[in-house]
């Protein structure tokens, strides 16, 4: 929007997916292609994060310096400790301090709830971070074991860009069947196939807004066999309304369902038409944890229409309904 204020944060690229997905792989290639940019990579251990030995020119204690000016920090302990400490490092030590975005790739077995709870409720971090897309990568090959795992798939859920990895390693239909899978589990989030971690680094590093419900995945005929159809509890809700919402009324509402659906309600976002705003209200939530931010100016010739996605466990399609019916301003 035209005098919009540029947000001074910088921005956060949160990597996560289960184990031998090919984090570490994708995160090798962002650091080897940083078309100018300069990172600050936090990892949980280095020793097992195997960036390249020629990106490697300084290493203390946990910090590693990169010849292309970006710098690698072990997480050992608190992550709110370590960003702020990343912020307060200054020459001469390392010959360029200043970073412009922030890469986190977590271990294969971490949800990344926690992490994201931190970029919201800490307001040493809040002020100087915000987290600008979470990058979910899965193996085509192995999906169907990581599936099981409780982690992984609310790693998936959580995502707002999904991976499928290593496509090149099985049958196109064995690709299509983990594509569709990753789609019911995550419809909100677009799939993008690659090999050996070769996306394209624009897509990985963007910024990623809610989608609109039209530029949701195609739905999908499910198998025919129906062998993976209850593999796992979480589901994925669409909810749309043609109708102004009232600013506190929706306030109230996703506070009774951030209460209601406590360990239930995994991921919820989407876009928000307000009534006496002429901006569009984008939602973004995590558990019992949401914010309301202002997106651009709704355009004249676009409808104005409110879409939200849940993502959770044993959701109640009906009640989640009738809550957002609750929230039509009156007039």
């Amino acid at each position: 929007m035209p005098g919009e204020a540029p947000d001074p944060r910088t921005p956060v690229t949160l990597l996560t997916g289960w184990l031998g997905a090919g984090k570490t792989t994708l995160l090798n290639r962002v650091l080897a292609e940083p078309a100018g940019r300069r990172f600050a990579v936090l990892v949980n251990e280095f020793g097992d994060i195997g960036i390249d030995d020629r990106l490697v020119v300084r290493a203390d204690e946990d910090l590693v310096e990169l010849n292309n000016g970006c710098v690698c920090c072990t997480v050992r302990g608190d992550l709110v400790r370590t960003l702020i400490r990343l912020r307060r490092r200054r020459p001469p030590f390392f010959r360029r301090r200043e970073f412009d975005h922030v890469l986190i790739e977590t271990t294969g077995i971490a949800e990344p709830a926690p992490l994201l709870r931190t970029f919201l409720v800490e307001e040493d971090i809040a002020v100087c971070y915000r987290i600008e897309s979470i990058i979910g990568v899965a193996d085509a090959q192995s999906l169907d074991n990581a599936l099981h795992e409780p982690s992984a798939v609310e790693q998936l859920a959580l995502a707002d860009l999904l991976l499928l990895n290593k496509v090149d390693l099985c049958t196109l239909n064995a690709a299509n069947e983990a594509a569709h899978r990753l789609q019911l589990l995550n419809p909100a989030a677009p799939i993008v196939r690659c090999e050996q971690g070769r996306a394209p680094i624009k897509e990985i590093l963007r910024a990623r807004t809610p989608r609109g419900l039209e530029d949701l995945q195609s739905p999908v005929a499910p198998a025919s066999d129906g062998t993976h159809a209850h593999q796992t509890d979480i589901e994925a809700l669409s909810l749309r309304s043609e109708h102004p919402l009232d600013s506190m009324k929706v306030q109230l509402w996703l506070d009774a369902c951030a209460k209601m659906l406590e360990g239930r309600l995994i991921r919820y976002k989407g876009f928000l038409d307000l009534a006496g705003e002429k901006r569009r209200g984008i939602l973004q939530g995590v558990y019992e944890l949401y914010t309301v931010s202002y997106g651009s100016e709704w355009r004249e010739d676009e409808s104005r229409t409110s879409e939200l996605v849940f993502i959770g466990r044993d959701l109640d399609a009906a009640l989640l309904e009738r809550g957002m019916r609750a929230c039509v301003a009156d007039f």
